[in-house]
């Protein structure tokens, strides 16, 4: 019952298809990237225009006029950054405790204004909502690229 098996001189493998497999999946990648992308577009100039609608004139307009929205993103990564770049926004959001000049005369208390930060909180929230969604969407058909190994010994 020793029976002795051929041995393969040679072992032949083609895999074909998967050049247009990872094209296919390339492209839905960066779909789903741009989609997620436009969104936090959206989230990050909607905090910019609710806080600078929100945000008081005062004499000199900085309060609002230095809002910005920027698009941070590099590579795969999205980012916005929404910023207030006015000196005294802290000020304003936070409010301050009553204040005295060295001689004792009351100057008051401004109170506090928060606009930034809870408007942050909610756009996030939707921004996360649209991230689930987007990323939930079923998959496309991934097009004529099937990966197969055909092969003989």
């Amino acid at each position: 019952m020793n029976e002795r098996r051929p041995v393969a001189d040679s072992v032949t493998f083609r895999f074909s298809g998967g050049e247009q497999f990872v094209l296919d999946l390339r492209a839905w990648r960066d779909r789903l990237r741009a989609e997620v992308h436009e969104s936090a577009r959206h989230e990050a100039f909607m905090i910019e225009r609710v806080v600078r609608d929100q945000y008081h004139l005062g004499k000199t307009g900085n309060l609002r006029k230095d809002v910005h929205a920027k698009d941070e993103s590099a590579g795969d990564a999205v980012r916005f950054r929404v910023r207030s770049l006015a000196a005294h926004s802290h000020l304003f959001e936070k409010g301050t405790r009553r204040r005295q000049t060295a001689r004792g005369w009351n100057r008051g208390a401004m109170p506090a204004h928060p606009v930034f930060v809870p408007e942050a909180i909610l756009r996030r929230v939707a921004f996360k909502t649209n991230v689930r969604r987007i990323m939930s969407s079923p998959e496309p058909s991934l097009g004529s690229g099937s990966p197969t190994v055909t092969g003989s010994i």
